[in-house]
């Protein structure tokens, strides 16, 4: 209950962060695929966990400790606009069209 959500909220706030919203056709999908899977022990190499991080949840689980993950990313569209809404004030957020998109998207 509180003890695990006061040492999740000291995880996230015990160094910086970088906060950063990604927009591209089936984006979430690629994000998590940068990002790698959430055992960071079986991410593959080459993605943000696999090459930063090494914990695994039977480690975890006979510390008895938390997995500190490196990163997130969003499960889904939808999660990721409540998400964006916690981290960003609508004013903050930059839109940007570049121009190679006229070849890559198709206006509805």
């Amino acid at each position: 209950g509180e003890i695990i959500r006061q040492r999740m909220i000291d995880m996230l706030t015990s160094g910086p962060i970088v906060a950063i919203v990604l927009e591209g056709v089936e984006m979430v999908e690629v994000a998590r695929k940068m990002v790698g899977a959430t055992e960071p022990k079986v991410a593959t190499p080459g993605t943000i966990r696999g090459d930063y991080t090494h914990v695994s949840y039977g480690y975890a689980d006979a510390k008895k400790i938390g997995v500190f993950n490196l990163i997130h990313a969003s499960a889904s569209p939808e999660e990721a606009e409540v998400e964006i809404n916690v981290w960003f004030k609508p004013e903050e957020l930059v839109a940007h069209k570049p121009s190679y998109t006229q070849f890559t998207l198709k206006e509805d």
